[in-house]
């Protein structure tokens, strides 16, 4: 019987040692591989924070790139109706010299000057 005693024995203890095992192995597991509620929610909401940060200056600069193109482009366009300006001034003052209009006068017109009939206008 002290033999049958010590085997029942030894088995309790190996089946006790085991479970032991188990549970400090599955514990072990669970508590290195767990994650809290409220972590997830930190990761969470950090990276919806990298995202939303991350849309915001992209959208910033995208807006900025688009605004100095339109003034890039309104600067070309008053650079060239500048030039236009000058070059339709030079020629007003071109058409309006009085040696020249008083030609066409004589010329294509048949007028004479006569300077009893010349008056002065100032403006």
């Amino acid at each position: 019987m002290s033999n049958l005693a010590r085997q029942l024995e030894r088995k309790k203890i190996a089946g006790d040692t085991q479970h032991q095992q188990r549970t400090k192995t599955l514990s072990e597991k669970t508590s290195k591989h767990r994650i809290t509620v409220g972590e997830r929610f930190l990761y969470f909401a950090t990276i919806l924070g990298v995202v939303f940060a991350t849309y915001f200056i992209i959208s910033t600069y995208a807006s900025i790139y688009i605004v100095n193109k339109e003034i890039h482009t309104l600067e070309r366009t008053i650079a060239a109706q500048t030039t236009d300006n000058e070059a339709l001034h030079l020629q007003v003052t071109e058409l309006s010299a009085p040696d020249r209009i008083l030609k066409i006068a004589k010329d294509k017109l048949g007028m004479e000057l006569n300077d009893k009939n010349v008056k002065v206008v100032q403006n």
